[in-house]
């Protein structure tokens, strides 16, 4: 028997707290995170018809070199959402983003949302 699991995956906890607000806060620090590694996102724009209704809500960015990215962020608070690898972080703790329909942990997502591979 073979279990396989995609944790982080489902509903966000405590759905029914979640708020387009935090999420919106949440993009703030992605699209930074970006920047720093070299990424640059020309428009970032709530998608509200994209909310997946499970804690999720939709953004789109605009890159600077002309791509576009769909982006499911969770609702919640930053420290709840933002796994980087840090010291004391458990990644079986965070919920996942979606990037363009596959999801993430946050520090994964930024690389889905990287430069374009040749």
């Amino acid at each position: 028997m073979h279990v396989i699991i995609n944790a982080g995956s489902g509903p966000v906890p405590d759905t029914d707290r979640t708020t387009a607000a935090a999420a919106a806060e949440n993009m703030t620090q992605f699209v930074a995170d970006l920047a720093g590694l070299g990424t640059t996102v020309a428009v970032c724009t709530a998608t509200p018809d994209g909310d997946s209704g499970d804690g999720r809500y939709a953004f789109r960015l605009d890159l600077a070199d002309g791509r576009a990215v769909d982006v499911e962020m969770p609702g919640i608070p930053l420290d709840q959402v933002r796994y980087m690898g840090a010291a004391g972080q458990d990644i079986w703790d965070f919920p996942r983003l979606y990037v363009d329909g596959s999801s993430w942990v946050w520090r994964y997502a930024l690389g889905a949302c990287g430069p374009a591979e040749d």
